[in-house]
């Protein structure tokens, strides 16, 4: 028998909807909620360990998660939750321990490294952009953007379940990178050297700073080339998420046609 919810007094509804809004809550609880289909999918794919999944009692969904509880939730209760109202179905997922000491590099390594990243659309497209070069580790430095956003899974269309994202302070990072011998590019506005003269076929990190500031001191110090995209308008930046696509398929160019 299928359970349903119908009153926002419901005890398993109140507990989707604080997962929903609060970050801390999902942190402790070390779930989060993913909508719609193919995400699910992509979760299932990736070996996340879905703990139920919620159905709204408008739409015929077809599932073939027989294993997993499937709840069913009123149409009005369902839109307090997701954000794409035709979808109509969302789970809750379990957290993956991922450690970075446990990732096996390749000698042409390239990884992404996002300084206190602000907003999490713009972390998700840079993800979904990222998986689409066919890269797969990210690093987020001295960020408080959780992970598993609502806002960050919907714009990186379920990428995140397929790269490895981890969190470091940006202290220990060069300990990681001087011990596997990765080049460090950081993007700097005002460098004069174009994004295009170096060599991103190498094992390389590419560390993209916070659209309202700059890359930090740390950063400046100790990057092997601060790097630029050159602009010929009066615009003085670029979206955080647009820069980062311009360098990562400039790698994608070296390595793929060159």
């Amino acid at each position: 028998m299928i359970n349903k919810i119908s009153s926002k007094d419901n005890t398993t509804f109140k507990y989707v909807k604080k997962l929903f809004d609060k970050s801390s809550f999902r942190k402790k609880e070390k779930k989060f909620i993913v909508e719609g289909t193919r995400e699910i999918d992509l979760c299932s794919k990736s070996k996340f360990e879905i703990e139920c999944i919620f159905v709204s009692d408008k739409k015929n969904q077809n599932f073939n998660y027989s294993n997993i509880e499937t709840i069913l939730i009123t149409e009005d209760l369902i839109k307090k939750i997701i954000y794409r109202e035709s979808e109509g179905v969302f789970a809750i997922v379990k957290e993956k321990k991922q450690q970075l000491s446990d990732l096996k590099l390749n000698k042409d390594e390239l990884i992404l490294v996002l300084e206190n990243p602000e907003k999490p659309g713009n972390v998700g497209a840079i993800m979904r952009t990222f998986e689409a070069c066919g890269f797969k580790n990210i690093i987020m430095i001295d960020t408080k953007i959780d992970i598993y956003n609502p806002n960050t899974i919907r714009s990186s269309i379920g990428a995140v379940f397929q790269l490895n994202v981890f969190k470091m302070n940006s202290e220990d990072i060069f300990d990681f990178f001087k011990k596997h011998d990765f080049k460090v590019y950081s993007s700097f506005i005002k460098s004069k050297i174009k994004f295009t003269e170096i060599d991103l076929k190498e094992r390389c990190a590419l560390v993209m700073g916070p659209e309202k500031s700059s890359i930090s001191e740390i950063f400046m110090k100790n990057s092997d080339e601060l790097i630029s995209i050159p602009m010929f308008g009066n615009v003085d930046s670029l979206n955080l998420s647009v820069s980062t696509g311009i360098i990562l398929y400039e790698a994608v160019n070296q390595r793929k046609f060159s």
